[in-house]
């Protein structure tokens, strides 16, 4: 394995409630032609540029990995944050048949303004408006690299002065987001990231430092939108239960296919034994295996994730491990995938 690192600064107004990023996804302007270096597992460092030009193609259809305007020399990546899932400030289900019927709306969660205002006070505390940093990932090959959407998933560590302030922990130590776990992740750094999130919990700090993280299935609003940030925001106004927010999208897309008439279960439970793709498995299971965890196809101890919903009980994070949809990263226009740095 490899360590990929790509140089760049972050533009701290990009945050909720300056803008409109949330806790969990941020933008990296690229400052250099060769902002990504690989070391290779035996410490040689080269440029790469295995990613200009570069695709991913998955089931979600080809997206680009440095974004370009026309007629502009900024180049930027969308990282995001590894090891965490925050609640979400403007999901937007993707449903085909959905366009111009008005049921499609960013939805927002509970305690999603409140943690994505969190990453923009801590932010905004080192009183510099554009931060230089480093995303750093642990991979293999590019192809390893990017979500479904041609998001880069690694860490965001911030250069400031001499100091290193790596972004993910510090939001799951302090408690504004939650585990999300993935087999693409090592096994230190599940740990890594479980140590963090029992810290915040722990401690109650964030979210934790009121009862409102839930298994409880919290019922969905459709009326609870995305929203311009205020002047000034006063955390957790936006009180509610927040279950793991990946339950969140799914009730946001149920809703919108029952809005359009279409024929789906009542109950989420049911509704998320019908995704194939929904796969998991339980963490200590996880950290227990041996062999190659990654791969195009699922390995059998991975189970439809409806399996784990005994009691229409949803686990809010450390519980599982997801299984990630596959992603191929290629040459722009082609089918090529690109392999080597």
């Amino acid at each position: 394995m490899g360590l990929l690192i790509i140089s760049g600064i972050i533009h701290v107004k990009q945050v909720w409630p300056e803008g409109r990023s949330d806790a969990d996804t941020l933008t990296v302007e690229l400052q250099s032609a060769k902002a990504f270096t690989f070391v290779n597992s035996a410490g040689s460092r080269r440029t790469t540029r295995a990613f200009d030009n570069g695709e991913i193609v998955s089931q979600n259809g080809r997206n680009e990995v440095i974004k370009q305007a026309a007629n502009s020399a900024v180049r930027k990546v969308t990282i995001r944050l590894q090891g965490l899932d925050a609640p979400e400030l403007h999901y937007q289900p993707k449903v085909d048949g959905s366009g111009g019927q008005g049921v499609v709306h960013p939805f927002r969660q509970s305690l999603g303004e409140t943690s994505a205002n969190a990453l923009h006070a801590m932010l905004l505390a080192f009183a510099m408006p554009d931060i230089p940093c480093e995303v750093v990932t642990i991979v293999n090959t590019p192809s390893e690299v990017c979500d479904v959407f041609g998001r880069i998933v690694g860490n965001v560590v911030l250069h400031l002065g001499g100091a290193r302030i790596d972004v993910n922990q510090r939001l799951l130590r302090e408690g504004w987001a939650l585990p999300g776990l993935y087999n693409s992740m090592s096994k230190a750094e599940i740990h890594a990231v479980l140590s963090d999130h029992a810290a915040a919990r722990n401690n109650k700090r964030g979210l934790f430092s009121r009862k409102i993280v839930t298994d409880k299935l919290a019922p969905f609003d459709p009326q609870r939108r995305e929203r311009k940030g205020p002047a000034s925001f006063t955390p957790f106004s936006d009180l509610g239960p927040v279950n793991a927010p990946k339950f969140f999208r799914r009730q946001a897309e149920q809703h919108v296919r029952t809005a359009i008439g279409e024929n789906v279960p009542a109950n989420l439970r049911s509704f998320i034994a019908t995704k194939a793709t929904d796969i998991a498995i339980k963490t200590n299971d996880f950290l227990k295996l041996t062999g190659s965890v990654v791969g195009k196809k699922p390995r059998p101890e991975f189970k439809q994730l409806a399996t784990f919903l005994g009691g229409d009980r949803y686990p809010p994070g450390p519980e599982l491990v997801f299984w990630e949809n596959d992603a191929k990263l290629v040459k722009a226009g082609t089918n090529t995938e690109i392999k080597t740095w």
